[in-house]
């Protein structure tokens, strides 16, 4: 359909995103790259991307009312405050990829324990509740009963839980909306969260602790028949389809006990939240594509319309963009697990970005202080409290915070 416009695929492995940057370094840029949702920053605020609003204000197919608000909203940038979420679009989303609870229903079945509704989301209560019936030691035995073994536990009710789903499923939240404070250690909410991840390990023996799931890997104890309810991303579809022996299920992420949620700024009456993935496609300063980028835009353009998408979809990797063509059959595909599949849509529209989106160099303000910090003495070893463990470290996360945002010139 665009004979005249040619384009070479050069597959970066390994780390891509560092490669991406070497080639920016070299002054060597590709003319389109793939900008994941959370690097998104780093590079439109070195002035690394071409604006695309004058491309997509005259585009027929690409627009706020066709594609998902939040996909869209998370690659515009206001170079005048240094905010995203708002101003021009510098990246078109590739995708969107919400986050959901994938559950074993043959697990359910077996033990006599009715499925969760698809359309109401499991409280934590529930999930402690269905999460004991679940879950046995070699001796058939619930946590719940006498004799139980909690270090010879052979099936867990509940695997891999993100955090950040359990935070924003009870109105939590890591960084402030400007992104510019850590809030998590004044806000009981997150607090409560954190703690409750810790109490599926340690109080109530219904999930596996760390040292199990670095040995056998989150993945592989679902794969495994081990687990009857984890945590993953619609891009986990297309391998479960092909891997799991047994009947398998998606329902809606865990809402908490506070009544309140974190969603997509915008979104209104969410039955629940959670964090959702994306990845943009964008055109490359001091690239060929910059000097082409009518034809650039061209390509951008036709891999996030409907034609685009469609091809995409039908891989059952990824959610389509546009709203019409994901409540279609294109995406449901009713003939193939998950036959929830319409719940991804309501995780779509309200699951918003991770904290890695909203602030710079995630990495290296968060990362230490939480991953090497907060979560083995938390969650990992169950040796502090989460009130606790976040007071002590407040101050490190936002003097780091604070460096990140500097480092990009914007006060903090």
């Amino acid at each position: 359909a665009n004979d005249d416009v040619e384009i070479i695929y050069e597959h970066i492995p390994g780390d891509y995103v560092g490669g991406l940057n070497t080639r920016v370094a070299a002054q060597t840029p590709p003319d389109i790259a793939y900008i994941p949702d959370g690097n998104f920053y780093s590079f439109v605020s070195r002035d690394l991307l071409v604006n695309l609003q004058p491309f997509v204000e005259g585009s027929e197919t690409i627009n706020d009312e066709v594609v998902w608000a939040s996909a869209l909203g998370r690659y515009r940038y206001d170079p005048a405050t240094g905010t995203t979420g708002e101003g021009d679009l510098y990246a078109l989303p590739k995708d969107i990829g919400p986050t959901l609870v994938f559950i074993n229903t043959d697990l359910f079945e077996a033990a006599g324990v009715p499925l969760p509704d698809p359309n109401v989301p499991l409280t934590w209560d529930e999930v402690i509740a269905i999460g004991t019936q679940l879950t046995v030691d070699s001796a058939g035995l619930h946590p719940n009963e006498d004799g139980f073994n909690p270090n010879d536990i052979v099936q867990w009710g509940v695997g891999d839980v993100f955090f950040e789903n359990i935070v924003y499923g009870n109105g939590g939240r890591i960084v402030s909306e400007d992104g510019r404070t850590f809030v998590a250690a004044d806000d009981p909410n997150t607090i409560e969260a954190i703690q409750w991840i810790a109490d599926l390990d340690h109080v109530y023996h219904i999930r596996p602790t760390a040292e199990t799931a670095t040995s056998i890997g989150w993945g592989a104890l679902f794969e495994q028949g081990r687990v009857a309810m984890t945590t993953a991303g619609r891009w986990a579809t297309t391998n479960f389809r092909s891997v799991l022996p047994f009947a398998w299920d998606v329902i809606p992420n865990f809402v908490g006990p506070s009544g309140e949620l974190t969603t997509y700024p915008g979104a209104e009456d969410c039955a629940f939240s959670g964090w959702s993935g994306s990845v943009g496609l964008a055109i490359m300063r001091g690239s060929v594509g910059e000097e082409n980028a009518e034809l650039a835009f061209r390509f951008i353009e036709y891999l996030a319309s409907t034609e685009g998408q469609t091809e995409q979809a039908a891989l059952g990797f990824q959610i389509p963009n546009q709203l019409e063509l994901a409540q279609s059959d294109v995406f449901l595909q009713p003939d193939q697990p998950p036959a929830n599949a319409q719940v991804f849509l309501e995780a779509a529209r309200c699951e918003r970005p991770g904290p890695w989106t909203e602030t710079p160099l995630y990495g290296q303000w968060f990362d230490d202080a939480w991953w090497n910090g907060v979560w083995p003495a938390v969650v990992n070893d169950g040796t502090a409290l989460a009130e606790d463990e976040l007071a002590d470290r407040a101050s490190a996360f936002q003097d780091a915070l604070d460096e990140a945002w500097a480092s990009v010139g914007v006060d903090s």
